[in-house]
């Protein structure tokens, strides 16, 4: 069963030298330039209240669900 993605995919237009330096920043923190954004972005809304301040984003789930298999591992 695949599990739902509460993620939506947007386009933006963004400053050639704010990118290059998201890319950097994201480099430096060891994460992808997208869970970067995402990130800082989600810390900007919870200062502002928008969202929770106990908000977690969806963790990287890019290699799948692979709770069966450890279960199956381990008996």
């Amino acid at each position: 069963m695949l599990a739902t993605m509460p993620r939506k995919r947007t386009t933006v237009t963004i400053d050639v030298e704010a990118l290059k330096a998201f890319r950097r920043l994201a480099k430096k923190s060891n994460m992808s330039f997208p869970k970067y954004l995402e990130a800082q972005m989600v810390e900007i809304a919870k200062s502002q209240g928008e969202i929770p301040s106990d908000y977690e984003t969806l963790g990287d789930n890019r290699g799948g669900d692979r709770t069966a298999t450890d279960e199956a591992e381990n008996d």
